[in-house]
């Protein structure tokens, strides 16, 4: 049972990514007073960076090395995207770039395959089932030209134009009476009677990588929350270089996989993507690696050969071991983190923002929810 108290009456929130802003509208939707807590407004950070797949089946259903429990809470988040995004274009006037699915997995190689293989036998008996188009991909897809070996559509895969939701997201904040933007870092604190939460009765932590590097104390010996719960340090940096290029005629009309690489058609822009670098911290995209990408795209989508680049960049995800978040309190009463969600923070965002409110204010907390709390974390370790 949480230490939570339904007497949690103000938070302070830490980053305002798209989990940060989810979570603090939620939680003042729900009554609680909320700070929220950004150096950089508006936030730039990984949900700027991301390409906004909604990608339960191809990134969680049977990636090797991944929580066991991850695709249930990827698919429960997806099944709550198309309302969650229809509220928040209501609230906010402006599109929230939802798109639902199909996309479509390919691959060009045994290794490939056989994780398509996977997948398709994972969910074989989910509602949204894959389905194998192999042998009609011409129709599917006609933008791809290279040889396949294997190609499913993902009904449950879609995706989000994740920078006009975090735009949404932000008008909301800022039009929210209970929500009050602090463009600074927290001021919290570490006392004789346990954490000064900058005047709140709680904190959540949603830096995303740089969740453990907030710091307390701050001007008096500073230190990183981590030396509070080395929860934290379970939580780092990934890396990933990417680029979108302009439209062009008999491009993508799908958001197509095919290993590392994917390619995601939104109205005015391509994007391709993209590395995963553990590790790396720089924002500073590499000409070669985004002209590998680019042609790697274009081996898939001939098309794409051509097009103009009109932006490249590099973001630095937020991930654990497991690829799974940490979602809950920690070890230091009412000091809550809910960051680590590597390549899933844009689908996972209506969910985590509903189970951190849940915990936090009624202090009900499912067995889903729980698989990823820190408490599951400390039992990996024993």
């Amino acid at each position: 049972m949480s230490r939570a108290s339904s007497d949690i009456q103000s938070i302070a929130v830490i980053g305002a990514g798209i989990i940060g802003l989810a979570s603090a509208l939620e939680l003042a939707d729900r009554g609680v007073r909320v700070t929220l807590y950004e150096k950089q407004w508006p936030p730039r950070g990984a949900s700027w960076a991301a390409a906004g797949m909604l990608a339960p089946a191809f990134e969680a259903a049977a990636a090797p090395g991944t929580h066991p429990r991850l695709f249930e809470l990827c698919d429960k988040s997806a099944r709550l995207w198309s309302d969650w995004a229809s509220r928040l274009e209501t609230r906010s006037g402006r599109s929230a770039g939802y798109f639902p699915g199909p996309s479509l997995a390919i691959a060009h190689t045994e290794e490939q395959a056989a994780l398509l293989r996977a997948v398709s036998n994972k969910l074989s008996d989910h509602d949204l089932a894959p389905q194998d188009c192999l042998s009609r991909l011409e129709d599917v897809e006609p933008s791809i030209e290279a040889p396949a070996r294997g190609a499913l559509l993902l009904p449950s895969d879609g995706q989000a134009d994740n920078r006009a939701t975090l735009k949404a997201l932000v008008a909301c904040a800022e039009a929210h009476e209970g929500i009050n933007i602090q463009k600074r870092e927290a001021s919290i604190r570490e006392t004789s009677r346990g954490i000064d939460h900058a005047g709140h009765d709680a904190t959540l932590i949603t830096a995303g990588w740089r969740s453990a590097k907030v710091a307390f104390n701050q001007g008096e010996g500073a230190s990183d929350v981590s030396a509070l719960d080395p929860v934290f340090d379970h939580i780092v940096a990934f890396g990933g270089q990417m680029l979108a290029v302009a439209p062009v005629k008999h491009g993508p009309r799908l958001t197509v996989r095919c290993g590392h690489i994917y390619i995601v058609p939104k109205a005015d822009r391509i994007i391709i993507g993209a590395t995963t670098e553990p590790g790396r911290t720089s924002l500073e995209p590499e000409p070669s690696t985004i002209a590998s990408l680019h042609r790697a795209a274009a081996e898939i989508c001939p098309a794409l050969a051509n097009a103009e680049i009109l932006e490249a960049w590099a973001g630095i995800r937020p991930g654990t071991k497991n690829h799974a978040p940490i979602l809950g309190e920690t070890s230091t009463p009412r000091l809550f983190v809910a960051a680590g969600h590597f390549r899933n923070g844009i689908l996972l965002a209506p969910l985590t923002a509903k189970i951190m409110a849940d915990l936090i204010i009624d202090q009900n907390s499912s067995a889903l929810a729980r698989a990823f709390s820190p408490q599951a974390r400390y039992a990996e370790q024993l």
